[in-house]
């Protein structure tokens, strides 16, 4: 199986990010949550990515931020837990 490269977007955030970042699985399906800013406001956004497929989850992640960072008004607010060093992804 060909391993598929990481999108633009999450190569921008760095190596050192974990490829599952703001993605959890409830029950089968994959989801996604992370807050951006507006002038005023902070917005959460929780939704389902209505898959199954990790790989899939991942591209639609990045789609859905990346269509929200490019907006000039909107400024994603994201955190990343330590990957590779006791984090929530740990074996």
């Amino acid at each position: 199986m060909k391993k598929k490269r990481p999108s633009a977007f999450t190569r921008s955030i760095g190596p050192a990010t974990h490829p599952d970042h703001h993605l959890w699985r409830n029950g089968k399906r994959w989801w996604v949550a992370f807050t951006y800013h507006t002038e005023f406001r902070k917005h959460r956004i929780r939704a389902s990515l209505e898959t199954t497929d990790v790989a899939l989850a991942r591209v639609r992640r990045d789609e859905l931020m990346a269509e929200i960072a490019k907006e000039a008004s909107k400024k994603l607010s994201l955190r990343f837990p330590r990957y590779g060093n006791g984090g929530p992804h740990a074996a």
